[in-house]
């Protein structure tokens, strides 16, 4: 159907079209003006007085919304289009290669009356002079009924519309539907604001849309029924029409309405409801089971948000580029977040909003960036909202409104786009290498509808030109993605890229392609144990398009690594989706795993049903597996079966393998309040009173975190016991602070004097910290004084570090009397590398080891002056040797040519990757940039333990951390946390403290050649 007078020409000086940066900007009026306006404000009282009502100001004015706009410092608002030129109720806008804006509003919505003929509109906006207003309008299809999503490619635009989804076609070039297809049907329509909406193409030329809580779809594909119950997502390969659904439950995303992705193609979806936006790749899996996915905006706080886009243009100021903005339709705001890295996933934190408005029918439900930098804003403009909290009917409801605004960076010029729609194939593939998102999206989206021949013989040569960036290499494999041609070398190269984005990218790639892929899992392998952890969440979710059981093998490789709240996530989803396969498997003993009680642990925890414990008891009968195997499957015993379970572990007889499983269970008993079935006494006798060493201490070690005080005279019978091993007297003391009370505290302290041997004064030292710590403090003072072994050391300064105030305590201990230079640097060096800094005791310990302490804290002048220094007459080799130095504990934490420890990242390429002013920057202040997968997080218990490292999983029950400090995996259980933040990094500040400014110096110079040619 074509509707008659299609194009309109419109007036375009209304007053509503200035620009405003707010009310509080207005120029204040000339003397004339004010006798003037003292003129006509007393006819227009006369007026009111006596009825004439004609001068007054519209309400729904566009220039009195513009007035009602608080606009953020250095930008500000014009109107680009309203009802004028026939926008009215916009619910969605999306640009095209030309630059045309196209808009789909409803005046039906919430729900056509009796009789009524549906006529909503799809129209085609356009600034024809570059002024930044619209100058025509013209109708592209009329006649529909609530449409809510519009997408534009092949050719033509895709709408939603009620149960289907239309494909609306221009045949004759006249700019109007006259082809309408139905591409699909049978979507849910139970609440027609929740129906399939906000359509935005993927990276890969995949359409992405929505639908709400209250939808329930079953829509026939030539794959099949596809299924999508209450909230969820829907992702279509148009060229197969292969659709996907995800989600899909009560669960956040309640009411999605929005995509928006990231420059390296991560998708993050937008929330119309209650909930909050969410990172959506942790449960891309088909068979999705039922839970609610990460948060991403804590400070959300029910905010309900719709249609954005990412700051990407030249145009906006450098402060603003990666900004996510988006419309708070339900605050009358246009908001503004940070996007943040936050492990595999991001995080979503409040800037200071674009735009605020008094009005209550500011409605922005869509926003998104031009072809000239500026940013577009549909407003829906209605005093009400919704169809729950008002009548259908209810007069106020706006039927005749709509507006679009333009909002620009004062003094900034505009971006010049390319004119794409022109262009040729190379020149398109060009553009994919432009800083400019909407240039990037839309000459990919311009490849798309090219003939496939000519962009994949284009594709082949221009990927192989040198100095391609991975980026610009993603950009090509989207769009050999679009065209449907899997690009298997291309992949592979990008499987190995150095950008993790690019190899987060390629790995979901290989999911896509994994029924077209020779072997996907042998691509993914060596991804789902990638160093960074966005990586590995990629290739678990991609793990899960191969049927297989292998696949199960391949992803649980994830788990040997830590993970967090968005891979906990995507492996739960694995084990639940790819179960079919790998059960049977498990069953028979043919799982690979590796024998690696991380990976056995994650299928028994993710799965939560009996299938996989008792398939761990019926494996442990079987004669036929190894020791590797059976201590394996012992410990996922340990965490996760029963009473009885953990009493057939008391009862092994092989003792060399029950001495290696004990600690496990002296572990867990800390987390989970399950004991051994049967007689605990009669179980322990024997042990503690047998010949093993090794078996005695962990039973004593038992009976005390067991509380079992009729082994308190034994404990401490041994603990004096001077013929005992120093092993066993160990244990006996750690048993000793686990039952507590003053009989312990007295006997440790006897234990903890000059004349007992080292390591057993060491170890009740170390217990005393749980009993008293200025006590502790005391005797570890008069050891420290005396002793030269570097392992009491360790033990003494860590039990402090380990301890709520404990630093602080040590220090005025120590400060009594001379301290050694050893122990000194031991000190140093553990606060160092453990991040557990205190700022006194560090003090007290430089001048201890003879260091000048000397704070540094430096301007970014400072730092660039300080740059040039450091190239000019930095000694990489004298760096070398402070690197090494012990004290500053570089060589525990980092890694540098093979050769460190992993707490920190490897510094081997690190030249080539941060100039010098970063890695001054860095050293100075470690917190103010914390390399992705290394946010550390500190925990204190309600007993006063700290811990401090990397989250390994969490669960409803418990928390693993690695502890930096004691380098070992530490499971605490979650009613005992008193207190849990996000440390960052766990370099300390003040490292560079105890370093003169030449030696600074000579270390920066050593760091910025680190994987520099020779």
């Amino acid at each position: 159907m074509k509707a008659p007078n299609s194009k309109l020409q419109v007036p375009k000086k209304s007053q509503a079209q200035q620009p405003t940066q707010g009310p509080s900007l207005r120029r204040a009026p000339s003397w004339p003006g004010i006798y003037q306006f003292g003129i006509w404000s007393f006819f227009g009282v006369w007026c009111l007085v006596f009825g004439i009502s004609t001068l007054a100001a519209d309400p729904q004015d566009p220039a009195a919304e513009l007035a009602s706009f608080q606009v953020a410092d250095g930008f500000e608002v014009n109107l680009f289009a309203s009802e004028q030129h026939g926008v009215v109720k916009p619910i969605q806008i999306r640009f095209d290669a030309r630059g045309r804006l196209w808009v789909i509003g409803s005046t039906v919505y919430p729900q056509i009356e009796p009789g009524q003929a549906p006529n909503d509109k799809v129209l085609i906006l356009e600034d024809t002079d570059g002024d930044g207003r619209c100058d025509r309008t013209t109708v592209f299809a009329d006649g529909l009924m609530i449409p809510t999503g519009i997408e534009l490619g092949n050719g033509g635009a895709y709408v939603g519309h009620g149960t289907e989804l239309l494909f609306l076609l221009d045949t004759d070039g006249d700019e109007k539907a006259d082809e309408r297809r139905v591409v699909l049907r049978g979507f849910g329509t139970g609440d027609n604001h929740q129906n399939i909406n906000s359509f935005l193409f993927g990276p890969g030329g995949e359409l992405w849309f929505s639908q709400g809580l209250h939808i329930r779809s079953h829509v026939e594909t030539p794959w099949g029924i596809v299924r999508l119950e209450q909230a969820g997502l829907w992702r279509l390969w148009p060229r197969r029409l292969k659709l996907d659904g995800f989600y899909g439950s009560e669960h956040e995303p309640q009411n999605p309405w929005g995509f928006v992705f990231t420059d390296w193609g991560e998708p993050i979806v937008l929330a119309g409801n209650n909930s909050s936006p969410i990172y959506p790749v942790p449960g891309l899996v088909l068979n999705h089971r039922d839970a609610a996915p990460p948060v991403i905006w804590k400070n959300g706080n029910g905010r309900k948000v719709s249609g954005g886009d990412i700051v990407g243009t030249a145009h906006f100021p450098d402060s603003w580029q990666g900004v996510l903005i988006l419309g708070g339709y339900i605050n009358n705001a246009v908001w503004a977040l940070k996007i943040s890295d936050d492990g595999a996933g991001f995080a979503l934190e409040d800037l200071p909003p674009l735009i605020k408005s008094s009005s209550r029918s500011f409605r922005p439900v869509d926003v998104k960036f031009g072809p000239d930098g500026a940013l577009y804003i549909c407003d829906w403009y209605n005093p009400i909202i919704g169809h729950y909290q008002a009548s259908f009917r209810h007069p106020d409801r706006d039927k005749k409104h709509g507006r679009i605004w333009r909002v620009t960076a004062k003094g900034r010029p505009l971006t010049q786009p390319p004119r794409l729609a022109d262009s040729s194939v190379p020149e398109l593939l060009d553009h994919l290498k432009s800083s400019d998102r909407w240039t990037r999206r839309f000459a990919k989206r311009a490849l798309a509808d090219q003939p496939t021949d000519q962009v994949t013989a284009a594709l082949k040569e221009w990927t192989a030109r040198p100095g391609c960036s991975e980026r610009a290499l993603i950009e090509a494999l989207g769009v050999y993605q679009s065209h449907e041609v899997v690009a298997t070398d291309l992949l592979a190269r990008l499987c190995r890229a150095r950008e993790p984005g690019a190899r987060a990218y390629a790995a979901g790639v290989a999911g896509a392609w994994a029924d077209r892929l020779p072997d996907p899992l042998a691509l993914l392998r060596s991804l789902v144990a990638d160093e960074n952890a966005r990586v590995r969440l990629q290739a678990v979710v991609a793990c899960t398009c191969v049927p297989k059981a292998e696949a199960m093998e391949v992803a649980a490789i994830a788990a040997d690594l830590p993970t967090d709240k968005f891979l906990n996530y995507a492996l739960t989803q694995a084990v639940f989706a790819l179960k079919p396969y790998w059960l049977p498997a498990f069953k028979v003993g043919k799982l690979n795993l590796e024998n690696k009680s991380s990976r056995l642990g994650l299928l028994v925890r993710a799965d939560g049903t009996s299938d996989t414990l008792q398939t761990v008891r019926d494996l442990l009968k079987s004669v036929r597996m190894d020791s590797a195997a059976r201590e394996a499957y012992l410990r996922i015993l340990v965490d996760t079966g029963d009473a009885n379970d953990l009493a057939a572990i008391l009862n092994l007889s092989d003792a060399s393998l029950q001495a290696r499983v004990l600690p496990a269970l002296a572990a867990d008993a800390s987390v989970r309040d399950v004991r051994p079935a049967g007689d605990l006494t009669a179980a322990l006798r024997p042990l503690i009173a047998g010949r093993n060493s090794e078996l005695r201490a962990e039973a004593l070690k038992l009976a005390g975190v067991w509380k079992l005080e009729v082994f308190r005279t034994d404990a401490e019978n041994i603990a004096r016991d001077g013929t005992a091993s120093e092993t066993v007297r160990r244990a006996a003391i750690e048993a000793l602070a686990g039952l507590g009370g003053e009989r312990s505290n007295a006997i440790l302290t006897v234990l903890a004097a000059p004349e007992e041997a080292v390591s057993v004064r060491s170890a009740a030292i170390a217990a005393l910290c749980g009993f008293d710590l200025e006590s502790a403090a005391e005797f570890a003072s008069r050891s420290l004084a005396r002793l030269n072994n570097g392992a009491a050391f360790d033990e003494i300064f860590s039990s402090f570090l380990h301890r709520q105030g404990g630093a602080a305590a040590l220090a005025v201990a120590l400060a009594r009397r001379p301290l050694p230079k050893l122990a000194a640097e031991a000190g140093l060096r553990l606060m160092n590398a453990g991040g557990r800094r205190n700022d006194q005791l560090a003090r007290f310990l430089a001048d201890a080891a003879g260091f000048k302490s000397e704070v540094k804290t430096v301007t970014s002048a400072e730092i660039a002056a300080f740059a040039v220094e450091v190239r000019a007459h930095g000694d990489a080799r004298r760096g070398a040797e402070i690197f090494r130095r012990a004290d500053l504990g570089c060589t525990a934490c980092h890694t540098v040519n093979g050769q460190g420890g992993n707490v920190g990242p490897d510094l081997s390429a690190l030249g080539t990757a941060q100039p010098v002013d970063f890695i001054i920057g860095a050293i100075l202040d470690p917190q103010k940039e914390v390399k992705e997968g290394y946010m550390s997080v500190s925990v204190v218990t309600k007993d006063g333990e700290e811990f401090q490292g990397y989250q390994v999983r969490e669960t409803r029950g418990e928390l693993v951390l690695r502890d930096v400090l004691q380098n070992k995996e530490v499971r605490l259980r979650r009613e005992t946390i008193k207190e849990r933040k996000q440390h960052g990094s766990v370099m300390p500040s003040g490292l560079a403290d105890t370093l003169t400014r030449a030696e600074f110096r000579d270390l920066v110079r050593f760091l910025s050649e680190l994987g520099k040619p020779r």
